[in-house]
């Protein structure tokens, strides 16, 4: 399968960076000249990695790179340049990751191809998106004893439900700890956790609206995620759990293994089975800290 890699650079240099990566069969380049034209790609079309220059003519390299954060943060990057890192302006950039390649060096050409392959194979060099007040959100799910609390029958039962009122392959609970989310009851496979980097999940907490992906193959978001499609996960409906305190600790999902459309009205229930979910979690922890309610 042929990976696209978009290369972004002036026109009279990209043409250089295109033949370069064209000399390996597994990778497709795509070359823009732009700012504007190299985020309007990243967007439409599915890139496993990004090559740009630093000086552009309607701004930077790092301009890209901070949109591809927000876009699609397992998609690595390399800053292809002859500016040296001390001219290079990071302000406002700080949270931003990016593979440096000096093209001047005498074998440019030929590490650019090899660094390209390199950081597709690890991936997971972006990391993913997390919410500003992170901190806060996970001493609120810590504050959730989950191990000690007896929620497994009822999320059983819940997750059953959801299959079947949806009609989906799997549905599941998970709770979005630092680095993985956790699954507490699954329908329709025997999943125990993703990691934060593989699982749409850490995307969808960032929606305030309950997130659909009809077809994770026409996503750039997701459409190179292999751990998904090991899972055969191809269109995916995500609620957020959400405490009172309104940080989100967790997803309520629905899943499918070929491409589908929600409606508005299955999105709402799904957001119903999210609701019930946390206040199943809120009744057990308060009987399991109060002690006063009859058991």
């Amino acid at each position: 399968m042929t990976r696209n890699v978009l290369c972004v650079d002036t026109a009279e240099r990209v043409t250089d960076v295109v033949s370069t990566l064209e000399d390996d069969d597994q990778l497709a380049p795509i070359s823009v000249t732009s700012v504007e034209s190299a985020i309007e790609t990243i967007v439409q079309e599915p890139i496993v990695c990004v090559v740009t220059a630093y000086d552009l003519s309607d701004g930077t390299g790092l301009d890209i790179i901070d949109a591809l954060k927000s876009e699609s943060p397992q998609t690595p990057s390399i800053l292809f340049t002859d500016v040296s890192p001390g001219e290079i302006d990071t302000t406002g950039f700080d949270e931003v990751i990016v593979e440096y390649l000096n093209r001047d060096l005498p074998d440019a050409d030929d590490r650019l191809g090899f660094v390209v392959n390199d950081v597709i194979e690890h991936s997971a060099q972006v990391g993913f998106l997390a919410p500003e007040d992170e901190d806060d959100r996970l001493e609120t799910l810590a504050e959730y004893d989950v191990e000690e609390l007896p929620v497994e029958e009822s999320f059983d039962r819940l997750t059953d439900l959801i299959a079947d009122h949806l009609d989906v392959a799997v549905s599941f609970i998970g709770l979005i700890e630092k680095d993985e989310e956790n699954f507490l009851a699954c329908t329709g496979a025997d999943w125990d956790s993703l990691t934060r980097e593989d699982t749409i999940c850490t995307h969808s907490m960032l929606q305030e609206d309950v997130m659909v992906v009809e077809d994770i193959d026409a996503d750039s978001r997701f459409s190179e995620n292999q751990q998904l499609k090991n899972l055969g996960i191809v269109s995916y409906a995500g609620a957020n759990m959400t405490a009172p305190n309104g940080q989100v600790i967790g997803q309520v999902c629905a899943l499918d293994h070929e491409p589908r459309e929600f409606s508005a009205h299955e999105r709402d229930t799904l957001q119903q089975y999210a609701e019930t979910a946390m206040e199943i979690l809120e009744l057990r922890q308060a009987v399991d800290s109060g002690g006063e309610v009859a058991q």
